[in-house]
């Protein structure tokens, strides 16, 4: 069952169709035989829109389904929202290779 708000699910939307469109965008862009640079850059665009929308839905999954029935102060929860948009800022690109990695003999 859906617990997410309709705000929510309609802010998604919103943002999951401006992707498709830079998508198509860049599909353009490759059958124009436009720069590498351009479409590059383009693609770090979508990437980063769809971290976005995976961490509008990551934070709403924590408070409406994680939390739902749990009472949360709602500083701790700001802080938690922060703490998830630092580490969409600042983690690991997919693909790219932890700082870690080897320490422990795993990957």
């Amino acid at each position: 069952m859906n617990t997410r708000p309709q705000s929510t699910d309609k802010e998604a939307i919103v943002r999951l169709r401006r992707i498709e469109g830079q998508i198509r965008g860049i599909q353009r862009m490759v059958e124009e035989d436009r720069a590498c640079e351009q479409m590059l850059t383009q693609l770090m665009a979508v990437r980063a829109s769809i971290e976005q929308v995976g961490l509008l839905l990551m934070e709403t999954h924590i408070e409406s389904c994680l939390l739902k029935d749990l009472k949360a102060d709602p500083h701790r929860l700001e802080e938690l929202r922060e703490t998830l948009k630092m580490w969409a800022r600042f983690g690991l690109l997919p693909g790219a290779a932890s700082p870690w990695a080897g320490e422990t003999g795993e990957p």
